[in-house]
């Protein structure tokens, strides 16, 4: 489980507030782990969002996100919500 730098983009910004997108592989207990974002610390400010695109397996989940502070250059993250997509729906996508 590691952070990946290039799978972090910006899907919206204003007013000091950034949405943004996450793809990973690595199951959510992993992304939610301490010093996961450590790496994209400087870019994330507490109360940006971030929704996470889950590829566990077969199934494509969502999960939305919300940085709630940071200390000591690592970002907490705080989970609000989540979904799984079924196989069957993922291959009609």
């Amino acid at each position: 489980m590691r952070f990946d730098p290039t799978q972090l983009s910006v899907l919206a910004y204003a007013n000091g507030f950034t949405h943004w997108h996450y793809r990973s592989a690595d199951p959510l207990h992993g992304i939610l782990a301490p010093a996961y974002f450590s790496a994209a610390a400087e870019m994330l400010r507490p109360g940006d969002q971030i929704t996470v695109n889950l590829l566990e397996g077969n199934t494509i989940g969502l999960a939305h996100c919300v940085v709630t502070g940071i200390s000591d250059a690592d970002p907490r993250i705080a989970l609000v919500g989540a979904s799984a997509m079924p196989e069957a729906l993922r291959r009609a996508a």
